[in-house]
């Protein structure tokens, strides 16, 4: 996908407020504009996810500001890029939370929130994070009052994955897992879930992020396991060149993923007759069906302030229903909204349905979806469910 001026605009427009610092945030703040974060890694490993997520936030935002904005005034993005380090998350987070930002948004990266929510940031700055991704449990359990998840977490994904394998009769499953928390907690929930199938996993291969991993070596150690599924749990990039190596190694086992594997990176990474085939459970609907209203919405703001060449695609998607959610509670909290206000409104969506999709929050549940889908990716890269 090409966000060409986009991305440049952004980039831009980082560099300004590294220039300015908070100033440039308090300035924002007086002009009258809510002002919301995205703190995420747009260089690095999981730029592509990063980006995507933002493109999705950006058209959100821009149908809203067309029809008035939010009790009137604007709303607007601010992007912090964390180059997937953790140390420059906690940072800027804790820059984010010392303006007026009212709250963060679609944070990406596992290592760089359990970062964040191990220094407690969110509760001592009373700073509301909505949309974490990935949905690792470990990012959910125990409930942090600031934070809240939309997606379907990472658990309801594996056993939506799991359940398929034995139901179709691929007993033999192994897992290849990306070298980072939200990895390693994904191998251990899939044989977890295993176990309660009376089975164990024949192989689990780590795989180091930013070209370390050495496929080689790992497509040798599952050829002898001689699985009939492989499961990935990994960001999309290091999916795509696990795939590439496995096809290229002439293996035939199933592949299958969680949400995280982007069909697009997947088959530009891979090739589309590599990809073809790889099952990808999603968290989203499906972003093609235009008779679920929140997707023909979508479609349609797309269309009308999309920016050049921007295609719809499922992170977008996802995006996109994030926002909705975060400026209904906006809308729900009233002209004098501040944080406070904000979580409040966010505690009180109870079976908010966006369009064919439904968030359910309270003050004792902060994980908003559960909704769970297969999809596999066809001919040209596109996503059958």
């Amino acid at each position: 996908m090409t966000f060409g001026l986009g991305v440049q605009h952004f980039k831009r427009q980082q560099q300004l407020l590294a220039g300015f610092g908070l100033a440039a945030w308090a300035m924002l703040a007086s002009a009258g504009e809510f002002v919301i974060a995205q703190v995420a890694p747009f260089t690095g490993p999981v730029a592509t996810e990063a980006a995507e997520f933002n493109a999705g936030i950006r058209l959100a935002f821009k149908a809203a500001n067309v029809a008035g904005g939010i009790h009137g005034r604007q709303v607007v993005l601010r992007r912090l890029d964390d180059e997937y380090n953790p140390d420059k998350t906690v940072a800027l987070f804790n820059q984010a939370a010392a303006t007026e930002a009212l709250a963060a948004l679609l944070p990406v990266g596992s290592a760089g929130m359990t970062k964040v929510l191990k220094t407690q940031l969110p509760e001592t700055q009373k700073f509301p994070i909505v949309g974490v991704i990935p949905g690792a449990e470990p990012l959910r359990t125990p409930l942090n009052p600031y934070v809240y998840h939309v997606r379907a977490g990472d658990l309801e994904q594996y056993r939506k994955l799991v359940d398929h394998a034995v139901t179709t009769g691929l007993t033999r499953v192994a897992v290849a897992y990306a070298d980072l928390p939200f990895g390693a907690a994904g191998l251990a929930a899939i044989e977890g879930m295993l176990k309660k199938h009376s089975k164990e996993t024949v192989a689990r291969v780590a795989m180091p992020m930013g070209g370390k991993a050495n496929f080689p070596e790992i497509m040798d150690a599952l050829a002898r396991a001689t699985p009939d599924i492989v499961l990935l749990v990994s960001p999309s990039q290091l999916a795509g060149e696990f795939v590439k190596s496995f096809k290229a190694k002439g293996m035939s086992a199933q592949l299958g993923m969680p949400s995280y594997g982007n069909a697009e990176t997947l088959c530009q990474i891979a090739g589309n007759d590599a990809a073809r085939g790889t099952i990808v459970a999603q968290v989203m609907p499906n972003v093609t069906n235009s008779s679920i209203p929140v997707v023909r919405r979508f479609q349609d703001d797309l269309k009308k302030y999309g920016e050049k060449d921007m295609r719809p695609s499922i992170f977008q998607l996802e995006a996109y229903v994030t926002a909705q959610v975060l400026l209904e509670a906006m809308r729900r909290a009233g002209p004098g909204l501040n944080r406070a206000k904000l979580s409040v409104a966010l505690d009180s969506l109870k079976q908010f349905n966006t369009g064919g999709f439904t968030v359910d929050f309270s003050p004792t549940r902060h994980t908003g979806s559960d909704f769970v889908d297969i999809s596999i990716i066809g001919r040209d890269c596109r996503l059958v469910f």
